[in-house]
């Protein structure tokens, strides 16, 4: 009599389902623009555009009319809109995970995901009561965090993550290579503000050599990942997209040295393409981010821990048996 019980293990494995997915993936999509108004708000100096908070000089912030203000308010209040927009968005897609999500975990980073949103609203508001350009760059940096958390919602809620497909072991230490490059580019994240707020030539060039490494590390990441047997061409994609985005990096890190140069830190009026250079750069390390989380957890997702070495091959010769021995006696 044949069978036909589900198995337990598919049936506790939750199924693929497309609204939670694209909700995530909506919700990171709108993130992203909010990265390159706040990068912009650093480019032009204009953080302290609007000297007061939550309220734009003294007027409700959702009503204050901002269209004929000052260039520097109109980019720091659009970069408080859109911020508020996206706390918003991100309220709805905790809700919709917490109705529609079946695993735990996931609606824990999705409440992780909207208290980081909080936090992060409220460091730039006491970045302006406070004037103050270390919260300016702690802001900068959780924002990078946020993007990325809002994208491994996606990832983990997206078809490849929820596939059947058993883990392979990790036969090339590709596990262990995506937590370094994802270590240095959290480094980097770091370092790139720095940079961005408090500036230094010996800082910039740090930041230049961390950069090189981390294309590097990537480079060796993929040529692992391609190298594996049997394939996996979720991680292969997702690696080879953090290579493309570090080489990217380097090149707008190039353009934006460029711009900056002297680092005599004399202040100076900022041209267009060299404010939009260096706001690009800094989007796009956000991005880079997000790519090298995306690697990390489809590497843990579909590769096991590395097979360990079996005991006959570790064995040495002196321990074996004497086989020329036996051969005789048979002889």
């Amino acid at each position: 009599m044949t069978n036909t019980s589900p198995n337990p293990e598919s049936a506790r494995s939750p199924s693929y389902r497309p609204a939670p997915h694209w909700a995530a993936v909506l919700a990171a999509v709108f993130t992203l623009p909010l990265l390159y108004v706040g990068g912009t708000v650093t480019t032009y100096r204009v953080g302290m555009a609007v000297p007061d908070w939550p309220q734009t000089f003294g007027v409700n912030m959702f009503l204050y009319n901002f269209w004929n203000a000052p260039f520097g308010v109109q980019v720091e209040h659009t970069h408080r809109l859109y911020g508020a927009a996206v706390g918003l968005a991100t309220l709805l897609l905790c809700a919709w995970l917490f109705a529609r999500e079946r695993r735990g975990w996931v609606k824990a980073l999705a409440a992780t995901a909207l208290a980081i949103v909080i936090v992060q609203g409220l460091l730039g508001g006491f970045r302006v009561t406070q004037n103050s350009t270390s919260l300016a760059a702690l802001h900068g940096c959780l924002g990078q965090v946020f993007f990325a958390l809002t994208v491994a919602l996606a990832t983990m809620t997206g078809r490849d993550w929820l596939s059947d497909a058993e883990p392979t072991p990790d036969a090339k230490g590709v596990r262990r290579l995506s937590l370094i490059v994802l270590a240095l580019i959290v480094a980097q994240i770091a370092l790139g503000a720095w940079v961005r707020h408090f500036s230094g030539l010996a800082a910039a060039v740090f930041h230049g050599v961390v950069g090189t490494a981390i294309l590097g590390v990537a480079a060796h990441l993929f040529v692992n990942v391609k190298r594996h047997e049997p394939p996996k061409p979720s991680l292969r994609s997702a690696t080879r997209t953090v290579e493309v985005l570090a080489g990217l990096q380097i090149l707008l890190g190039f353009a934006s040295f460029y711009a900056l140069w002297p680092f005599d830190g004399m202040p100076r009026v900022v041209a267009f393409y060299s404010a939009v250079v260096r706001t690009v750069h800094q989007t796009n390390g956000a991005v880079l981010l997000a790519a090298s989380v995306v690697a990390a957890l489809r590497a843990f997702r579909h590769l096991g821990p590395s097979p360990a070495p079996s005991p006959s091959l570790a064995a040495s010769p002196s321990s074996s048996p004497s086989v020329p021995v036996d051969l005789e006696v048979v002889a």
